[in-house]
């Protein structure tokens, strides 16, 4: 899901949504906490278009596999689970996706990588997404989410009928 709601290139890309990213960037690198209200669908049916999300400062080596994280790229930020996590040369390399998008992301630089999405606000109800069955759904939903080509159409018409 993309906090900055747009697709434009990252030189098209408004000063005021690459100030607030960079912004949530510097407080979570500072070892803060922020909370942030998410639009977009790449995460559907795991988070929704208006969720708040609550980001805790957390570094690679402590990211598992099946967890949400946050991460900025070209002045934007995203928030996609973790569908791959290996080493290269003693560092760890993460791969994301989002859940309803086909592809995964290239892989994520240290640079990129701002925290791990430890709770969410829906509808006035909160769930932490750090609780031994949240956690077994993730992990289940990296694994789906590779042949997500082949259901994504039928979640895409889903999600036009069913009610957010």
């Amino acid at each position: 899901m993309n906090p900055t709601a747009t697709s434009a290139p990252p030189e098209l890309v408004p000063t005021d949504l690459r100030l607030r990213a960079e912004l949530l960037a510097d407080v979570l690198r500072s070892g803060g906490t922020v909370v942030l209200r998410v639009f977009g669908g790449s995460m559907w049916p795991w988070l929704r278009s208006g969720d708040a999300l609550f980001v805790r400062r957390e570094d690679a080596t402590h990211i598992h596999l099946g967890e949400v994280v946050l991460f900025v790229r070209e002045g934007r930020l995203f928030a996609h689970r973790v569908i791959r996590k290996s080493s290269r040369d003693g560092r760890p390399v993460l791969i994301t996706k989002g859940d309803a998008l086909p592809r995964a992301d290239a892989p994520l630089a240290e640079s990129e990588l701002l925290g791990r999405v430890v709770r969410v606000r829906r509808a006035g109800r909160e769930f932490a997404l750090d609780s031994p069955q949240r956690r077994a759904l993730g992990r289940a939903a990296a694994f789906v989410t590779h042949s997500s080509r082949f259901w994504y159409p039928l979640a895409r018409a889903l999600r036009r009928v069913l009610p957010s």
